[in-house]
């Protein structure tokens, strides 16, 4: 489970095996034990799954996602060449 990038509370992340589909990340509070985590597609950014999170945090995830596009994606094709992921840290 290759984390991506990390903002206060929460990690964007994707599974190995969701290479295989539509490119997208999951995105789970930290924080709390129960969360479910969202699923947000990453070429039109909706929201496939609201899991756990609020309105207004999909909203910020959504924004954080297209302001750092390019980044994630290098590091979804980096992960897929078997080299290593860079955390993007927004903290």
């Amino acid at each position: 489970m290759p984390k991506i990038l990390l903002f206060k509370n929460l990690v964007f992340f994707f599974y190995a095996y969701d290479l295989t589909e539509r490119l997208h990340l999951h995105i789970v509070n930290s924080r709390s034990e129960r969360s479910r985590s969202a699923k947000i597609w990453l070429d039109t950014l909706e929201i496939f799954e609201e899991g756990s999170l609020t309105k207004k945090e999909l909203k910020v995830f959504q924004q954080l996602i297209e302001e750092n596009i390019n980044e994630i994606l290098e590091q979804i094709s980096r992960f897929a060449q078997g080299e290593k992921v860079e955390i993007i840290n927004l903290n």
